[in-house]
């Protein structure tokens, strides 16, 4: 079973890389691909270019080796529609289990993503939750809901699954903010306030642009 996990990455994070490596395990995943998008459809303007981006994703996945990168959205080169990587990826392995990885603000905003009352087609969806989360019934017409992970291996696609995994809350805005709404603060008190948000090769990259 193979999992996929996008997002804007703008910048890739602790909350992006522990909460993906938790899941690999908790699903048992044969790999778990971290899929930038080129052009986001429902969030502002990137902060970084997708040159930068993916040289942070690559210095994250040294630290973070159990984790791959799927470049096929940022090779598209435009609007990433979710829908079109899911029929690409279910084209490519036709026979293995496929989850896509949304985190809580992606589920709940789900019915505005194109098509994606057909994203059961072509895969599982898990949702990182959050542990107040009450689970809702405005999927239920497209995915089933599971309760085992273990079921996931057992079909290779049309489950909606919560994950177990403790969540780890890092905002992306939050790390903007303080490298780019602070100027006055200086590049060493800014370095200080990323410690535990970043890994350190990633504040250091972001430092020296």
């Amino acid at each position: 079973m193979i999992g996929f996990f996008g997002g804007s990455f703008d910048p890739v994070h602790f909350g992006h890389l522990k909460n993906a490596t938790a899941l690999k395990r908790e699903l048992n995943l044969s790999e778990l691909y971290l899929m930038p998008c080129a052009e986001p459809v429902h969030k502002d303007q990137l902060s970084f270019s997708n040159e930068q981006r993916l040289e942070m994703l690559q210095l994250a996945v040294q630290e973070f080796d159990q984790l791959s990168i799927d470049l096929r959205e940022i090779k598209r080169g435009s609007a990433s529609y979710t829908i079109d990587s899911l029929i690409e990826i279910k084209a490519q392995y036709p026979t293995t289990p496929i989850c896509l990885i949304v985190g809580m603000d992606s589920f709940i905003n789900l019915h505005t993503w194109k098509d994606w009352e057909d994203f059961h087609l072509y895969a599982h969806l898990v949702v990182i939750a959050r542990p107040d989360y009450q689970v809702e019934n405005n999927l239920k017409q497209t995915f089933v809901l599971s309760r085992q992970a273990t079921d996931l291996q057992k079909n290779t696609s049309g489950l909606l699954y919560f994950s177990n995994t403790e969540l780890l809350e890092v905002s992306s805005s939050e790390i903007r903010g303080i490298l780019f709404n602070a100027p006055l603060r200086g590049k060493i008190t800014a370095q200080q306030n990323l410690f535990g948000l970043l890994p350190n090769s990633i504040i250091h990259y972001i430092q020296h642009l």
